[in-house]
């Protein structure tokens, strides 16, 4: 009976630790938002295959997410879909982002998908 209460009072605290460390390393995530303007605006074949070729930045270690995709047409003035894609990926940590810039995987997409299709970036990093 001792041993049972103290097993749950162990798995108690260690559950309470991982929320606790869970709750810290969201603090330092970085959220990092990019909006993608193309060449050749509302071109679907051009969106699509960025934001297939941008699946790629999920194995850069340090991302924790991507989501991806086109804007969506909103008649509201306060919604801007002039863009054609975007990404959102999440981070660990500002390190995460800064070696993401370098990072082989991230540079490739730059050159053989963006710099073709793309007229311009804009970008957003969150905290």
């Amino acid at each position: 009976m001792l041993q049972r209460c103290l097993l749950t009072l162990v798995i108690a605290v260690l559950l309470a630790l991982q929320v606790q460390s869970a709750a810290a390393a969201a603090n330092q995530t970085i959220e990092h938002i990019v909006i993608i303007w193309l060449k050749q605006p509302g071109i679907e074949d051009a969106q699509d295959t960025i934001i297939k070729a941008s699946q790629a930045l999920k194995t850069i270690p340090g991302v924790l997410a991507l989501k991806s995709g086109k804007a969506v047409p909103s008649p509201r003035n306060i919604v801007d879909s002039s863009f054609d894609v975007a990404l959102i990926i999440s981070f660990i940590d500002q390190a995460a982002l800064d070696a993401y810039l370098t990072h082989p995987v991230h540079l490739q997409l730059l050159e053989e998908t963006m710099k073709p299709l793309v007229d311009r970036i804009r970008v957003y990093d969150l905290k």
